[in-house]
């Protein structure tokens, strides 16, 4: 973030001039886009616990940048970057401060040939889990190329290459430190206009940084065919599926999953759109569990829908969705599988005052029943807040 400071200032003082570009400002070939919002959010749960909940007020600021260049035929490159700071009235061991910055460049070089770069670079955070506890701030990097070939106007080849980089700072947190590298290939189909078929092979290698047993590396395998339609002129669909294989070596253990996912989405009318999504998929918790070898990965049930309405200066939203989490091994200590049910809504409404100002308001419900008394939790959450933007 430094560097790309500096090199952003650099650029500043090279005698460009600069000039107001429809919704930004224009020096040389880049276009800036500077905003920032400001918000204040109750929560009735901070520590998201079952029992002896604490509420707090926080206040919120977020200032960002948003950087385009003037496509050079078709060639283009972005750079976004925001910065959350926020503060607790009562808590201040929950203040957190969130940094991100997500620059890519797309190359489309000669005779269907595309190269794409990118890297995402955040300084993030986990919020405590207890009173006196305090934000576990770190640092996530993933940098990622693709390169692809399209011919006959119907097909398409590419490989894929990212690495994801976890690094947290306080020493204690540590053990959740991982890196991973994921290789993979896709072969592309145009079967009709609008309708389109993918399959995908992706390989990973993932070391938990730890030299104990329990945190070695994983290796994954993963196989995923989809299509993406578009169902009627209102209506687009993705649907996706496939086989995961992941082995942790050192443990002597082996997960397997059938990978599935869909999305639809309806206009209903010119001002409201419909969409519902299902996910069915292995995951991994935090590594910082002492059963790690046991209890860590689980598979997720998830279905959700909204609904988001734009008349004239306002735009209204509503959201609903269900969550099934089942762990694959047992949990030692309690000597069975951990079972969560999660429920979730929000409803939220945006008024555009003006071109550079939007003033709007969310709420938020989410309530998690699991078969682990300690891992219940409710919490209703309000927002206001005011965003300005050119």
């Amino acid at each position: 973030m430094r560097l790309v400071s500096i090199g952003l200032i650099a650029v500043a003082f090279l005698g460009f001039p600069w000039e107001v570009d429809g919704g930004g400002l224009r020096l040389g070939p880049l276009i800036f886009t500077p905003y920032v919002t400001g918000s204040g959010t109750y929560t009735d749960n901070v520590f998201l616990t079952k029992s002896n909940k604490k509420s707090d007020f926080y206040y919120s600021i977020l200032p960002g940048v948003k950087v385009r260049a003037r496509s050079i035929g078709r060639h283009n490159f972005h750079l976004d970057y925001d910065a959350d700071i926020s503060q607790f009235s009562s808590y201040s061991g929950a203040d957190y401060v969130v940094q991100s910055l997500d620059a890519a460049l797309d190359l489309d070089l000669s005779r269907g040939v595309g190269l794409k770069l990118g890297d995402k670079i955040t300084y993030g955070a986990d919020l405590p889990d207890f009173e006196g506890d305090e934000t576990s701030q770190y640092l996530s990097n993933i940098a990622r190329i693709e390169a692809s070939s399209t011919f006959f106007d119907r097909f398409g080849l590419g490989l894929r290459y990212s690495h994801n980089l976890k690094d947290y700072e306080r020493s204690r947190d540590e053990i959740d430190n991982f890196d991973t590298n994921t290789v993979g290939g896709f072969f592309r189909f145009r079967i009709l206009r609008g309708t389109s078929m993918l399959v995908e092979y992706v390989y990973s290698i993932t070391d938990y940084q730890k030299e104990r047993a329990n945190f070695k590396n994983s290796y994954a395998n993963r196989v995923n065919t989809g299509i993406t339609w578009d169902i009627t002129a209102k209506t687009r669909g993705t649907v996706r599926g496939g086989y995961l294989n992941r082995r942790y070596y050192r443990v002597d253990r082996e997960d397997d999953v059938i990978y599935a996912s869909a999305n639809i989405s309806h206009e209903l009318t010119n001002h409201i759109v419909l969409s519902i999504t299902g996910v069915h998929d292995i995951l991994d918790t935090s590594n910082a569990d002492d059963n790690i070898q046991f209890s860590t990965s689980y598979v997720s049930s998830q279905v959700s829908a909204g609904l988001r309405h734009t008349y004239r200066k306002f735009t209204s939203s509503i959201e609903g969705g269900y969550i099934f989490d089942r762990y694959v091994h047992d949990d030692l200590n309690a000597g069975k599988k951990r079972k969560d049910t999660v429920w979730r809504g929000s409803a939220g409404i945006d008024y555009q005052l003006q071109k550079w100002i939007k003033l709007g308001v969310k709420y938020r419900y989410t309530n998690l029943n699991s078969n682990f008394d300690t891992e219940d939790y409710g919490e209703n959450l309000v927002t206001l807040f005011v965003g300005l933007s050119m």
